[in-house]
């Protein structure tokens, strides 16, 4: 005789031997609570948290994307339909062993997506694509110019994009994602990424621009006297936005020549760069002869107001001589009896004054 118990959703025939009966209990209760099984009416799944998890998206086979939460993203990951992008925060350690695990990324390719190097570049492995770029750091009240890393991973049928620091290209990208852009495969998806930045480059050269005219004005209007520190500030970020876009244009150049698979948009972005690289070395020289003719203009008046003490003091040097001499209280000084002595000294000083006065006028050039 079997006695037949339900426990959970799992069925088994126990027999009524009493020691089976307490293996086969047994056996029961670990594969319930090894696979996250509840005792009740119900039964529940627990969903491990994904590390570091910011946002996902679905594509399917016309490049319509889906947004995913990590309970969803995990049956995605399980389905061989369309193509996912998954962005991540690298902040997060336990990142590397998650994308090991999960999704089957070997360690030495996951190991360089999560470890951060000092230099932008793009390189192949098989069939991964993976690299480090520049893009800019996204704050909540205003556009930020901060330089912030972009990490990213490419497969046949994966994109996985990561950060430290809030990045612009991301929210760019989950706004289109959100207003329904839609993108066939991981690599359109990277290359709309990579585009932000020249974008930003591009709006910031004009906002650059228009602060160069500005200063511009004041230089020729003479209103020069706090234009110097604002032009430094405007080279010093000319200069940081011009030596990151440099670097970016080597590393797309160079996977140009070691990237047989290369998206074809990444090309177009470098030309792009190119413009803008020349744009950027004329905007520097302009700043640059700005700076020169503001200390052009401030050495020229430290002069005329160096000239203009120097006169003062040569003007007022005999009086002084003269009053250094009928001050001293000896014997035989002039017109000490006399009642026009003090008048008679005084004018001594002022003919003195403007006899020396005289004398420079004469040396200043004509």
């Amino acid at each position: 005789m079997d006695l037949k118990v339900s426990w959970n959703c799992h069925e088994t025939n126990l027999a009524l031997d009493h020691c089976q009966w307490l293996n086969d209990i047994c056996a029961i209760y670990q594969e319930c609570f090894s696979v996250g099984f509840v005792v009740g009416a119900k039964s529940e799944v627990t969903v491990q948290p994904i590390p570091g998890f910011i946002c996902a998206w679905h594509f399917d086979a016309t490049g319509a994307p889906i947004n995913l939460n990590e309970g969803e993203l995990h049956s995605y990951l399980k389905s061989d339909l369309g193509w996912l992008w998954i962005h991540l925060n690298l902040t997060d350690s336990r990142c590397l062993t998650w994308l090991t695990r999960q999704l089957g990324i070997p360690l030495p390719q996951a190991t360089e997506f999560i470890e951060l190097t000092l230099r932008q570049y793009i390189g192949g492995h098989g069939e991964f694509m993976i690299g480090q770029l520049n893009d800019f750091r996204r704050e909540f009240d205003e556009d930020s110019t901060e330089q912030a890393w972009l990490r990213f991973l490419t497969a046949p049928h994966l994109l996985i994009t990561g950060r430290s620091k809030a990045l612009q290209s991301a929210e760019r990208v989950r706004k289109d994602l959100g207003r329904g852009m839609q993108f066939s495969e991981p690599a359109h998806l990277l290359c709309h990424f990579i585009s932000n930045y020249p974008d930003r480059l591009d709006s910031l050269h004009h906002r650059l621009t228009d602060e160069l005219e500005i200063i511009e004005d004041h230089v020729l209007d003479e209103r020069h006297r706090g234009e110097r520190k604002r032009l430094m500030l405007a080279r010093r970020e000319m200069a940081q936005l011009h030596r990151h876009m440099r670097s970016l244009r080597r590393a797309l150049q160079t996977a140009e020549r070691t990237l047989p698979q290369l998206p074809a948009a990444l090309q177009v972005i470098n030309m792009r760069l190119v413009y803008l690289d020349q744009d950027f070395e004329i905007m520097e020289a302009r700043a640059r002869f700005f700076h020169d003719e503001i200390d052009a203009k401030l050495a020229s008046e430290t002069n005329r107001q160096l000239f203009v003490l120097s006169a003062l003091t040569a003007a007022f040097l005999p009086p002084t001589l003269v009053a250094g001499l009928f001050g001293m209280n000896l014997p035989g000084m002039p017109w000490t009896g006399s009642d026009w002595g003090f008048s008679l000294v005084i004018g001594l000083c002022v003919f003195s004054s403007a006899a020396v006065g005289l004398f420079l006028r004469w040396l200043s050039p004509k």
